[in-house]
């Protein structure tokens, strides 16, 4: 039986044989995808799962058969990148895929209920992000900068 899972809109095979991670699932198909810690403590590689954050190396191919992946390629909220180099919360640039996937995700949410988060929610929102570069201090500026920026948009439209 053939099984397939949705990553970034494309089918992508889902292997009967074998253990394999969703993470390495995505790195077979060509999607990169960092890989920290490889034990879901560092962040770096984590993707929306069926809409929720989650470290792609720990997750079974079992668990996501038929189920919708969005890497950072497709949920990176504009506004965030845009945040993030002008608050210089990038450097080496390690974490920023998982960092994006969630923060982005959170971001869509509150402008949903419109709302911006808060420091304490950011950082929330950030333990099982390592980031050994920035201190996180510009991480969390340019969250709420950008949840600032995404909720005064036209009709609240977080962009892409």
């Amino acid at each position: 039986m053939r099984s397939t899972i949705s990553v970034d809109g494309i089918e992508v095979a889902v292997p009967v044989e074998g253990t394999a991670s969703l993470w390495a699932i995505l790195d077979h198909h060509g999607v990169r995808v960092p890989m920290g810690c490889g034990t879901g403590h560092c962040g770096a590689c984590t993707v929306l799962l069926d809409g929720t954050p989650t470290p792609s190396c720990v997750v079974p191919k079992g668990a996501v058969r038929g189920a919708r992946v969005h890497t950072a390629a497709a949920t990176a909220l504009p506004t965030l990148v845009e945040a993030m180099a002008r608050e210089g919360a990038v450097q080496c640039g390690f974490c920023s895929p998982g960092l994006v996937v969630t923060l982005s995700w959170a971001i869509r949410l509150a402008v949903a209920q419109n709302r911006t988060l808060d420091t304490d929610e950011v950082k929330e929102l950030l333990i099982g992000h390592l980031c050994r570069c920035t201190g996180y201090q510009a991480i969390i500026a340019a969250v709420l900068s950008a949840c600032r920026d995404a909720l005064d948009a036209p009709e609240g439209k977080c962009g892409a």
